[in-house]
């Protein structure tokens, strides 16, 4: 329905390119997408009429890269983190040590998809297994010296000091610099904690409800909705209600 009324689907997500790609071919979508909790822009080349001349281009797409890249984030986990390396794995060593079938077999994906979720370009997985407390010194160990530890579904996330929210206000900004474009009216989606800076910076915010803990908190008080239903149901319900005022 989204894409007969002309509204693009903005995958906004920490997986990655491979892995975003072949939802989008599922999905036949051909809109932009952000990888990585922010840390790339992908967009299509042929998509906008306006470019910028310093954009990469990488697999027939626009790239704006916002992060560090997935060797100096491994580096810097190893040279930062010593005192943690008992209690946690990252999904580097998993596939070089014990093979792509752990993160299949930890995750619950075929090979094959496993394979595209390690295939990073700008953030790397941490699987921890030790405490919380211990999970909070390792943050702010790693915080300390300029990454960012951002706690996904199942996943510790590590990237550099970029949010999906600055991403999400960079793309924006983009269309809105497109000919014939006045104004941009957006909404964002989310359940997890790494979603809360896009959820706070877009126009309008839609909480999904999780099945198993209480739902995510933002700190906006206006044009903020917490959906009624669960997953992809709260999904469709919540983003029908978002259409009625554009009706």
């Amino acid at each position: 329905m989204l894409e007969k009324i002309g509204i693009p689907v903005i995958p906004v997500t920490s997986k990655t390119f491979s892995e975003v790609v072949k939802l989008k071919n599922e999905l036949n979508n051909n809109h932009p997408f952000i990888t990585e909790n922010g840390s790339a822009i992908y967009i299509p080349k042929s998509y906008f009429k306006t470019t910028k001349l310093n954009w990469k281009i990488r697999n027939d797409h626009f790239l704006i890269q916002n992060g560090y890249n997935r060797d100096y984030l491994i580096d810097s986990i190893q040279n930062h983190a010593n005192e943690f390396l008992a209690e946690f794995k990252t999904f580097n060593a998993m596939q070089k040590i014990e093979g792509i079938q752990s993160i299949a077999k930890l995750a619950g994906l075929s090979e094959e998809d496993a394979w595209n979720a390690n295939n990073r370009e700008f953030s790397e997985v941490v699987v921890w297994l030790s405490t919380d407390k211990r999970k909070q010194m390792f943050a702010d160990c790693l915080t300390k010296n300029g990454l960012l530890v951002q706690q996904g579904g199942r996943f510790l996330n590590i990237t550099g000091l970029h949010t999906k929210g600055e991403a999400v206000k960079k793309l924006i900004s983009i269309y809105c610099d497109q000919p014939g474009i006045d104004k941009c009216d957006s909404l964002a989606i989310g359940d997890s904690n790494n979603d809360i800076s896009m959820l706070e910076g877009a126009d309008t915010a839609l909480v999904i409800k999780p099945r198993k803990r209480k739902p995510i908190k933002v700190s906006r008080k206006t044009k903020v909705h917490i959906s009624q239903e669960f997953g992809p149901k709260g999904w469709v319900s919540g983003v029908t209600e978002w259409l009625q005022n554009f009706s």
